[in-house]
């Protein structure tokens, strides 16, 4: 995926590489977690009719998977996040399409680079795939790399941002 700057002197241009990759890396490691996560719910609720269990009752299995969801994401993101980001914890669903799902599939997704000064970088992905996904991530510099110290999502043409509180 091209990386476009935007508003970014030359002296900091090349944080771009440093930066972009990595949290990309973040992004899809991330989505394959929701997917296997996902994929997992939905064998449970396909055994359900062999247990007799109705539809709206939970299988007996979903609280540890549940579990070790919010686990393995917060092993994941906890150390590419700034402390407090991640107050509300891990997130709480996950779905299909999975979150970043859109951004990977899109041919023309962009990724949006932006750093005015050397204490704040954000980075926006944005992407058309039957609906408009914007994500802005705020990344912070600390002793030895950076870290995202906020995210704001923007659906469907909106021009106001959201603060998101899950990467």
């Amino acid at each position: 995926m091209d990386i476009k700057l935007l508003d970014t002197p030359e002296k900091f241009q090349p944080i771009a590489e440093e930066i972009v990759p990595p949290l990309l890396e973040l992004l899809r490691a991330r989505n394959a977690l929701e997917a296997e996560i996902h994929r997992r719910y939905q064998a449970l609720e396909a055994e359900k009719p062999a247990l007799g269990l109705p539809k709206n009752q939970m299988h007996p299995d979903d609280p540890a998977l549940w579990e070790e969801y919010r686990r393995r994401y917060l092993e994941l993101v906890e150390p590419r996040c700034v402390p407090g980001l991640l107050k509300y914890g891990a997130a709480g669903s996950c779905g299909k399409p999975a979150r970043y799902d859109p951004l990977f599939e899109d041919p023309e997704g962009q990724v949006i680079f932006t750093m005015k000064s050397a204490k704040k970088a954000t980075v926006e992905t944005s992407c058309r795939k039957s609906w408009e996904y914007r994500y802005r991530f705020t990344l912070k510099p600390v002793e030895g790399g950076w870290l995202i110290a906020g995210i704001q999502c923007c659906l469907g043409g909106e021009s106001s941002w959201s603060v998101e509180h899950y990467v």
